[in-house]
C-alpha cells in the first residue's frame, strides 16, 4: 500500500501546477509509551501559494525510517497566520515502531517557494526536513527538545544577524549545535546548495545555539539548515535538522544592544532577579522576550515583566523563584529576545541566561559514635524525585571550597565516597568500614550528598565528626624507641585514673593483663606480663623491630576475686606506629598505619638515604602534616630511601587531657614510574562519503603526582556497539599526533589511551558512539547518453549495506528497472523492452539493508530520478 500511495502522489505531482510554497520546518517527538511516540512536524508556507491550502487539506507524507510512511493530517485550529505571508500549520500524529534501533524521519514535500538566493531553481527543489532518533532500551522514555523560536526570521543588509532556535530538553539532555545543509527529497543534501554569502561569516556556536550571520551581503530570501544534537550519557540519542528562512532586506535599521548576563548556580528555593536594561542605537521602541525551561515549569515558572518602556531603551525584571523540582545536571537556558519597532524592517538581538538549580543540602545531620561503629542519620531530602543519597568519609575535619555550578564533594577534598544509600526515605546508614571495623582515636567526619538518576548532585550537608568509645583501661602509649633486629624496644603505657566508676560493685583484687602480637589482623595475642593494678607502663625489649611490625597491644583489667572472676569492661587496642609506602615518580607517598585509640593531631617525617639507611636514625626531617598521608616529591628514581615517623596526639578523658609522642618503626622504598598520565578528551565524526570514521583528541599534560608529560603514544580501542567487548585496534606512536581514522565503517564506539615512556596506561578517555551516516543516498540526476559521464545510475555510499530492494517506476506507474544490488548501477533500459527510456521524471522506492550500532535495520528510500540525454533529448543509441 505504501508502494501505490507514493506512485500515486508522484503522479499527482506530475499533473499539477508547481507547488512553490515551502519556506521553513521541523520535525519534533516524545515518548508516549513502549515503543509508541508522538511525532509534530511544523512546517511554515508561502500563504498566498495555492499549494498551501491543497497541503493543509490533503496532509503531509512522511516517511517512517521502519519501511513505512504514513500521511499526517493538518490540526485546523492550530493554523496561524502570521505576518510577511507565513502560514504555520501543524502536523501531528503517533506511530509505533518496530523495536530497538535509529530511524530517520523524514518529510518531504515538494516544493519550495520561489526566488530562494542560495538554492537555484528553488521553486523546482522538494523542500524536506529529516529527524534522526535513537530507540534503546536504556534511553526509551526520550522526548525531542522544544524548540520556542519560529524558525522564520529577518536581517537588516550589512548588520550583524542572530537567531537562536530556543531550544529546551524537557528531559535534561545535553544539547549541541551546528550548521546543516538544506536536503532535498528522502532527506539528501542539495546538491547545488551553498550557504548564504557573509561578508565575513557565517556560523553557530555549538554550545549556546547561535546563528551568527556576519554579515548579509544581499538583499534576498535564504535557507539554512541547524542540527541540533541531543546527548545523554556521552552517547548521541537523537537529532534535529531545523530547515529555516531569512528574509534579508536592504535598512539602516540597526538591532538593539543586550547586555551579557553571566551564568548563575544556585541551591534549589533561591529565588532569581535579574534586571534587564536594553538600548536601541535608533532610538526605536524595543519589546523584550524571554523563552526557555523556567517558563514551561508547572509550578512556580519564571516571569519577565517590563518596568520601563521609552523610545531608545527599556527596562525589565526577569524573576524565577526556584524549587525543589527544579533540580536536574544540565542548566536551565533563558533566552532574551529583544526586538525593535523599526518601520523598515524589525530587528532583534539574542542573549542567554544559564542557570543550575542544585539540591539544598540536607539538614540535621549528625554521627554517633559507638564502640565499633558510626551511625549517621539525616532528615529526608526536598526533592522528591531524587535518588537517594551519597556518604562521604574523612578522616579528621576537612573544609573545602564548594563548587556551586557543579554540586558535590570536588575531588582532592580529603573526601572519599564510601557508600550509596538508595532511596529518599532511606536516612541512617551505620559505617563499620566495610564490615572491617573502623579504627579507635580517629576523629572520623562525614558529609551527605543527594544524588539524581541524570547524574545531578547537591550541595553537600553540614560536616559531622565522632569518635569510637573508649574501652577500659585508656591505652596512650606505644612507642617503638628503638629499632634493631634484636635488641628493639617498644614502650606501652594507659590510664588508671579515669576507670574507678568501672569498678564499683566490684571487690577486686585487681590486675591487669598485658598481651601483644605482630598478626596484621591482630589474632593470635600471646600474653605478655601480668601487671599488678596501679602499674601503668611496660617495657617490651629484645624484640625485632626491624623486620617484624607493627606490634599490637591491648591491655585487660582482671577482677581477680575467686567468686566473680573476669574481664571487668572491654579492653581497648593499640599499635605501633609504621610507615606505609607507595613508590611513585620520583616520589614516594607516606601513609601513617597504626590502630590507635588516641587521636594524632601531627606527624613529623624523617627521611635517610645511603648505606645503612634501613637503620634510619632520624637526621633528615622533610615535613609535617596533620593530615594521614604525606608525599615526599623531589626524589631519584631507583634509589632506595627510608622513613620514620614521630607522631603527636592526645585522648580526652573525664580527668582530663593527655597528650604523647610514639615513634614509628623504619621501612623503606625505592620510587619508580607507575604514575600513569591523564586520560584524553576524545571526540569524533563520520566522513560519510569516504566510509570512515575520524576521532580527534586533546592531551593537556600536568606536571604534578597525579599526571606526567612522559606521553609516548596513544592506543585505540574499539567496540562494535558499546556491549560488546573493548578491543584495542591500533596504537599511535606519536605523542604530538592526535588524530585517527577507522577505515570501512562509519559505526561503532571508541575510547583512547595515553601511555608513557614506562608502559603506565591512563585511564579510558570518554567513551563515543558514531553512528551519523544515513550513509547510503541516490542521486536525482542521469544522463545515460554514451559520453562516459553519469552514463550508470549508481548509489552514493555503498559500503556497509548487505543488500536493497530498488525498484523505478515511469509516469505512469509501470516498473521500468529493479534490482537487489547495493551500486544500483541502471544502464536506463526498460526491464521489458531492454530499450532505453525517454527523457522524463521517474520515480523510485528502495528498501535498504543497513548495518547500525542497534543492530540491522531497513531504511525505505524513495524519490525521484531526472533522465535526460542532452539537447537533443534523445537516448543514447548504440
Amino acid at each position: 500500500m505504501n508502494r501505490i500511495f507514493y506512485i500515486l502522489l508522484f503522479l499527482s505531482f506530475c499533473t499539477t501546477g508547481r507547488a512553490t510554497h515551502n519556506r521553513a520546518g521541523q520535525i519534533l517527538y516524545r515518548h508516549i509509551s513502549g515503543y509508541t511516540y508522538e511525532f509534530t512536524i511544523t512546517v511554515f508556507y508561502y500563504s498566498l501559494s495555492p499549494a498551501t491550502k491543497q497541503r493543509i487539506d490533503q496532509g503531509l507524507p512522511v516517511s517512517w525510517g521502519d519501511n513505512s510512511t504514513s500521511q499526517i493530517p493538518c490540526i485546523q485550529k492550530e493554523i496561524e497566520t502570521l505576518p510577511d505571508d507565513y502560514t504555520k500549520c501543524i502536523f501531528r500524529t503517533s506511530h509505533t515502531f518496530p523495536g530497538p534501533g535509529v530511524y530517520s524521519i523524514v518529510m518531504a514535500d515538494p516544493n519550495r517557494n520561489v526566488g530562494i538566493v542560495n538554492i537555484p531553481y528553488s521553486d523546482n527543489v522538494v523542500f524536506s526536513v529529516k529527524t534522526i532518533f535513537k530507540i534503546d532500551p536504556n534511553f526509551l522514555a526520550n522526548n525531542a527538545p522544544e524548540l520556542l523560536t519560529y524558525p522564520i526570521d529577518r536581517a537588516a543588509l550589512g548588520q550583524v544577524f542572530i537567531h537562536n532556535p530556543s531550544a529546551y530538553d524537557i528531559d535534561g539532555d545535553s544539547l549541541s549545535y551546528e550548521l546543516a545543509i538544506c536536503t532535498r527529497e528522502r532527506g539528501v543534501e542539495i546538491e547545488n546548495y551553498s550557504y548564504p554569502e557573509a561578508s565575513d561569516s557565517l556560523v553557530v556556536n555549538a554550545v549556546t545555539g547561535d546563528l551568527i550571520w556576519a554579515s548579509p551581503v544581499k538583499a534576498g530570501k535564504y535557507n539554512v539548515a541547524m542540527k541540533i544534537n541531543e546527548w545523554r550519557s556521552g552517547v548521541k540519542i537523537g537529532s534535529i535538522a531545523r530547515d529555516m528562512q531569512i528574509e534579508v532586506v536592504d535598512s539602516k535599521n540597526r538591532p538593539p544592544v543586550l547586555p551579557d548576563f553571566p551564568p548563575v548556580c544556585v541551591e534549589a528555593g533561591t529565588k532569581i532577579s535579574l534586571s534587564i536594561h536594553v538600548t536601541d542605537p535608533d532610538n526605536d521602541r524595543v519589546v523584550l522576550t524571554a523563552t526557555g525551561g523556567p517558563f514551561q515549569m508547572t509550578t512556580d515558572a519564571a516571569e519577565l515583566k517590563t518596568t520601563n518602556s521609552q523610545p531608545g531603551f527599556m527596562d525589565a525584571v526577569f524573576s524565577w523563584q526556584t524549587n525543589a523540582g527544579h533540580v536536574r545536571k544540565q542548566p536551565y537556558v533563558v533566552l532574551f529576545k529583544a526586538e525593535d519597532q523599526n518601520s523598515e524592517v524589525k530587528l532583534v538581538s539574542f542573549a542567554t541566561f544559564n542557570i543550575t538549580v542544585l539540591a539544598p543540602k540536607v539538614k540535621n545531620f549528625t554521627a554517633a559514635a559507638g564502640k565499633k561503629s558510626i551511625m549517621l542519620h539525616w532528615n529526608p531530602t526536598e526533592c522528591t524525585y531524587a535518588a537517594g543519597y551519597e556518604v562521604y568519609r574523612s578522616i579528621g575535619s576537612n573544609t573545602f571550597e564548594i563548587d556551586s555550578c557543579a554540586g558535590g564533594i570536588p575531588a582532592g577534598s580529603g573526601y572519599e565516597k564510601i557508600a550509596a544509600v538508595n532511596g529518599i526515605a532511606n536516612t541512617d546508614f551505620e559505617d563499620t568500614n566495610g564490615g572491617k571495623g573502623l579504627s579507635p582515636g580517629i576523629n572520623y567526619c562525614y558529609r551527605i550528598v543527594v544524588y539524581f538518576s541524570d547524574g545531578a548532585k547537591g550541595f553537600p550537608s553540614e560536616e559531622s565528626c565522632a569518635v569510637l568509645l573508649g574501652g577500659t583501661p585508656p591505652m596512650i602509649r606505644a612507642d617503638a624507641e628503638t629499632i634493631d633486629a634484636a635488641a628493639g624496644v617498644v614502650n606501652v603505657a594507659w590510664l588508671q585514673k579515669p576507670i574507678e566508676d568501672k569498678l564499683v560493685g566490684k571487690t577486686g583484687p585487681f590486675e591487669y593483663r598485658l598481651y601483644f602480637t605482630n598478626d596484621m589482623n591482630a589474632n593470635n595475642w600471646t600474653l605478655l606480663d601480668t601487671k599488678s593494678f596501679g602499674d601503668t607502663t611496660y617495657t617490651h625489649s629484645s624484640i625485632d623491630t626491624k623486620t617484624k611490625y607493627p606490634y599490637y597491644y591491648k591491655v585487660e583489667l582482671w577482677d581477680t576475686d575467686p567468686a566473680n572472676t573476669g574481664l571487668v569492661d572491654d579492653f581497648e587496642t593499640a599499635s605501633t606506629l609504621y610507615p606505609v609506602l607507595q613508590p611513585s615518580d620520583q616520589s614516594v607517598i607516606v601513609t601513617f598505619g597504626r590502630y590507635t585509640p588516641w587521636l594524632n593531631t601531627e606527624y613529623e617525617i624523617y627521611r635517610c638515604a645511603g648505606s645503612g639507611a634501613d637503620l634510619c636514625d632520624p637526621v633528615d626531617l622533610v615535613g609535617r602534616t596533620n593530615r594521614e598521608t604525606y608525599t615526599d616529591a623531589g626524589l631519584k628514581n631507583g634509589q632506595k630511601y627510608c622513613y620514620r615517623i614521630k607522631s603527636f596526639g592526645y585522648r580526652n578523658t573525664d580527668v582530663g587531657i593527655f597528650n604523647n609522642q610514639n615513634w614509628s618503626h623504619v621501612a623503606c622504598v625505592t620510587p619508580v614510574d607507575n604514575v600513569p598520565p591523564c586520560a584524553p578528551e576524545l571526540s569524533g565524526h563520520s566522513v560519510c562519503a569516504e566510509s570512515r570514521n575520524v576521532l580527534d583528541w586533546t592531551y593537556e599534560a600536568i606536571s604534578d603526582t597525579t599526571c606526567m608529560e612522559d606521553v609516548e603514544k596513544y592506543r585505540i580501542y574499539f567496540s562494535i556497539d558499546n556491549k560488546q567487548p573493548y578491543v584495542k585496534i591500533d596504537s599511535v606512536m606519536n605523542r604530538d599526533t592526535r588524530t585517527w581514522s577507522h577505515k570501512g565503517t562509519m559505526k561503532g564506539c571508541y575510547y583512547v589511551t595515553a601511555v608513557d615512556s614506562a608502559g603506565n596506561a591512563s585511564q579510558g578517555s570518554n567513551i563515543i558512539c558514531l553512528d551519523e551516516c544515513g550513509a547510503y543516498a541516490l542521486p536525482n540526476v542521469f544522463t545515460p547518453n554514451g559520453d562516459n559521464i553519469n552514463d550508470i545510475f549508481k548509489s552514493y555510499n555503498p559500503s556497509g549495506i548487505s543488500k536493497v530492494d530498488m525498484k523505478i517506476f515511469n509516469r505512469w506507474g509501470k516498473l521500468v528497472f529493479k534490482t537487489s544490488d547495493a551500486d544500483i548501477n541502471w544502464d536506463g533500459r526498460d526491464i521489458d523492452s531492454k530499450k532505453f527510456a525517454p527523457s522524463g521524471v521517474y520515480y523510485y522506492t528502495c528498501d535498504v539493508y543497513e548495518e547500525r550500532l542497534t543492530g540491522s535495520q531497513i531504511v525505505s528510500l524513495s524519490g525521484f530520478i531526472h533522465l535526460y540525454y542532452g539537447k537533443d533529448a534523445q537516448p543514447y543509441v548504440e
